[in-house]
């Protein structure tokens, strides 16, 4: 039977970074679905990759620097002590969400086009960036409960 290190890696992460990483491959993955159509024309289409900018190359170094610190996370690696696993992603999560945003509503201009609509691809990325923003607040959530002392109680009211 062959070793599988990414599956193994995949299967050791709590289910939040599992959530996590999924909303982060998710985003690279919808560059390859179409983004952006032209209203007349359903066959003509822009994928991610075709309307490669700077917004797409910071969306793609966000979520690849979330992907890189859950590998690094998953290996063992424990960040500085002000620094939590779960804010980071909750945050690299947002900010991949909030540059979808700006993608939306900065459609590329195609000559001669002037009503060019939204396509699923684009939705795909808005959801892995969702993805990655809730399972980063999850992880977080785990790690406040997992530092709280045992024999203290939350107060009620």
């Amino acid at each position: 039977m062959t070793r599988r290190p990414w599956t193994d890696l995949f299967r050791s992460l709590p289910p939040p970074t599992r959530l996590a990483a999924l909303g982060a491959l998710a985003v690279p993955g919808s560059m390859l679905f179409p983004w952006y159509g032209i209203e007349f024309s359903s066959g003509l289409s822009q994928t991610g990759l075709d309307s490669f900018g700077l917004g797409q190359l910071a969306l793609l170094i966000t979520v690849g620097a979330a992907l890189y610190l859950i590998v690094r996370g998953a290996g063992g690696y424990e960040l500085p002590r002000p620094l939590h696993e779960g804010t980071l992603l909750a945050a690299a999560g947002a900010w991949a969400a909030v540059l979808v945003g700006y993608l939306m509503l900065d459609k590329p201009e195609i000559s001669g086009h002037p009503n060019i609509h939204l396509r699923y691809g684009i939705f795909v990325a808005l959801g892995g960036s969702l993805a990655l923003l809730f399972g980063g607040v999850r992880l977080r959530r785990a790690e406040i409960s997992a530092e709280r002392p045992k024999t203290e109680r939350p107060k009620k009211g």
